[in-house]
């Protein structure tokens, strides 16, 4: 089986994206004030792909616009760029954003276009493809997975593949953890040369480390790790994930896709 592999890219890296031949779900859209979409600077000669739509932020009042209006501006642009389909990138949830979604896979449907969505908003189409995070810190990735698969079809389940890299303090009760970038995660391996292992549980590497605020937990994800959560899937049946770009720009090659 082989996996279809998406790498939803901003506008600003798409020129290096594509270099890896790779299908691209496009970060350029927005729910703007009144539920009109608003398109990011991208070319005009922009073709094919998916549509990614974001939810505008949690600042943004989206005031009494239509659902139903928004779902047509969506589709029309769809049809206009060749797009694909829809990615929803939602990161809050609201009666009218339910409502959005499932307008848009009623209408999607209709035009045989592909469906992405979060899970929170899986119950709004009985058809779109799931996104199912693999980024956790707790628990068994191998277990969700599995338990994603019987709840949903494994037809209907896209791996979010977010790449990991984060520290969490283990004497500050409840902490999320704080993200690293690149950089910083090279700098703590540098100056702490810490032995890395790995966590079958979790998909991902992992190694402990002192400072003045107690014991930390690192956890972060290389090709290796990555390429174990896409067998892990396949194993499943699952044959769709999502990759962001370019925080993997530096591993694709090695991930042999």
């Amino acid at each position: 089986m082989e996996t279809k592999v998406i790498l939803a890219t901003p506008p600003e890296d798409l020129g290096r994206a594509r270099s890896f031949d790779l299908p691209i779900a496009h970060m350029a859209y927005q729910i703007g004030q009144g539920f009109h979409l608003f398109r990011a600077n991208i070319p005009l000669s922009l073709r094919g792909g998916l549509m990614v739509l974001g939810d505008g932020g949690s600042d943004l009042d989206l005031g009494t616009g239509s659902p139903d209006l928004l779902a047509a501006e969506v589709i029309r642009e769809c049809i206009q760029r060749g797009f694909d389909g829809v990615m929803l990138a939602f990161q809050r949830t609201s009666p009218e954003l339910h409502t959005v979604a499932a307008v848009l896979a009623g209408r999607l449907r209709r035009q045989g276009g592909e469906f992405y969505l979060p899970e929170a908003f899986a119950n709004d189409s009985d058809w779109a493809r799931v996104l199912i995070p693999t980024a956790i810190s707790g628990g068994s990735l191998p277990a969700r997975l599995e338990e994603m698969v019987g709840y949903y079809g494994k037809e209907r389940i896209c791996l979010d593949i977010e790449r990991l890299r984060m520290d969490y303090c283990l004497a500050t009760e409840g902490e999320a953890g704080q993200k690293l970038t690149a950089k910083e995660l090279y700098d703590l391996t540098r100056e702490q040369d810490p032995q890395a292992y790995f966590s079958q549980d979790l998909s991902a590497y992992y190694f402990t480390y002192q400072d003045a605020r107690g014991s930390h937990f690192v956890l972060y994800d290389d090709a290796g790790s990555i390429r174990k959560k896409l067998f892990q899937a396949e194993k499943l049946g699952i044959d769709h994930a999502m990759l962001f770009f370019p925080e993997v720009e530096d591993i694709l090659s090695a991930l042999n896709l």
